[in-house]
């Protein structure tokens, strides 16, 4: 967020900043459990004194340690990936920017917008999730991570865009014809 503060043209407004689907967090901390299964199996051994000779005991120990590093290790990456992507709306462009300590980022002009795609498997709409990719005029293509209510994120794209180009609704812009 502080990113897209910082780098707002003069005249241009934050509009909306999209947020991670819960579903991201519940796989990060499936990761973190499914590591934590071989010191469960070890802890229940040593409990009913299934491991007798120390060996086998050290070396199981290591395994549990091993799985608890990788698993942390896991979680942490995606925590950090999490906390560092921004995906922001402004009256001018459409942000994307990753990264703690490289920073990548990834802006197209709201005017150079060709389409934007969501992209919501049968589970993926029970969870209220989506992919979305942006197509802009030339060979720009954003991907964007697993966002949370992607209708609401698509209708505030659509509606800055609309504004940037400065079109109205045909609605609003013919008058009834009464015939």
């Amino acid at each position: 967020m502080a990113y897209v503060k910082k780098t707002l043209a003069p005249g241009e407004e934050y509009i909306y900043r999209a947020h991670f689907n819960w579903t991201y967090d519940l796989e990060s901390w499936f990761w973190l459990a499914f590591g934590l299964i071989p010191s469960a199996i070890w802890i229940n051994a040593l409990v009913r004194n299934y491991l007798y000779t120390s060996g086998l005991t050290n070396a199981f120990f290591g395994l549990c340690v091993l799985s608890i590093l990788f698993a942390a290790i896991i979680a942490l990456q995606r925590y950090i990936y999490k906390w560092t992507t921004v995906v922001a709306v402004t009256t001018a462009r459409l942000i994307l920017k990753t990264g703690l300590i490289a920073r990548d980022t990834h802006e197209v002009t709201l005017d150079k917008i060709e389409e934007v795609l969501v992209h919501q498997s049968f589970l993926d709409r029970l969870v209220g999730r989506s992919t979305l990719t942006i197509r802009g005029t030339g060979i720009a293509v954003i991907e964007f991570p697993v966002l949370a209510r992607p209708t609401q994120i698509r209708r505030k794209i659509e509606e800055a865009v609309v504004s940037a180009r400065g079109l109205v609704t045909q609605q609003a812009a013919s008058p009834k014809n009464a015939a």
